[in-house]
């Protein structure tokens, strides 16, 4: 084969190739694993990146068992996000949270009520599985389809106040994740840690 072709079939395969990265973590309750929650990252063409979040745990708590499930389909194009789908159930009570940019803001459906934010997201929850906070202020999450204030704490420690009284509490060693603890106030603490 002559050079003069090889040379546009080897970019033409190189701007088509992906990294995909996929990370496994336990839900721990009171020591005890509860769950298991696994994130992917998949970056293609250097700039779709699609992540995917699949969570479910199960626990019994003053004699209630709670089932909880949460589903991420996250795609940033660039380094922004373009869109995301968030289905969120807990027992049989399931909440669905689109956001998709619109050109000049992001139109979000929370449990069909209908909101918009005008400032382009660079950083949400899941970015935060692989690395430190991109943003020290805010973390938008896909969730609940909102920005929240972010406060770094310590060296590596990051703190979210979330809905309903939760305070999510994001820890990482030399710049990678190592925990993340959900505080519900008198209920207590569950974390996510690294499986293995």
């Amino acid at each position: 084969m002559k050079l003069k072709y090889l040379v546009p079939l080897l970019l033409a395969f190189l701007s088509t190739t992906s990294f995909a990265q996929k990370l496994t973590f336990d839900i721990f309750l009171f020591g005890d694993v509860i769950g298991q929650t696994v994130v992917e990252r998949n970056v293609k063409n250097d700039s779709i990146t699609q992540y995917t979040l699949s969570s479910a745990s199960e626990a019994h708590v003053l004699m209630v068992t709670r089932k909880i499930t949460l589903h991420y389909d996250i795609t940033y194009n660039r380094d922004r996000l373009l869109s995301s789908f968030s289905k969120h159930t807990r027992n049989d009570e399931a909440h669905v949270t689109t956001v998709q940019w619109q050109g000049n803001k992001y139109s979000i459906m929370v449990d069909k009520v209908a909101t918009s934010l005008a400032q382009m997201v660079d950083c949400s929850t899941i970015k935060l599985y692989f690395n430190e906070p991109c943003n020290g202020a805010t973390v938008f999450s896909e969730r609940l389809g909102e920005n929240r204030v972010l406060k770094k704490t310590g060296d590596g420690v990051y703190q979210a106040d979330m809905k309903e009284g939760i305070t999510y509490t994001y820890r990482y060693k030399n710049g990678k994740f190592v925990e993340l603890e959900m505080k519900n106030g008198m209920l207590g603490s569950s974390y996510i840690r690294p499986h293995g």
